[in-house]
């Protein structure tokens, strides 16, 4: 993922709380159930997985916004 100035890029996750989220930091996204996707960070959390937040929204709605490129409407 392309980071943009180091900018941090808000979604909500699951509890309807806004996380932040650097682009820079961002290991993979994947998709965990329809409009909830996974986003896996470049740091290990308990056990030595990736830490990871599930936020709403498609993988493509995701990517697009960590990439900076918003799909038209």
């Amino acid at each position: 993922m392309a980071a943009m100035n180091g900018a941090m890029v808000g979604f909500k996750n699951t509890n309807n709380q806004i996380v932040y989220v650097n682009p820079a930091q961002v290991l993979y996204v994947i998709a965990f159930e329809p409009d909830v996707t996974i986003i896996a960070f470049a740091m290990t959390g308990p056990g030595g997985q990736p830490a990871s937040v599930h936020v709403r929204g498609s993988v493509d709605l995701v990517q697009s916004k960590l990439s900076g490129t918003m799909p038209a409407r």
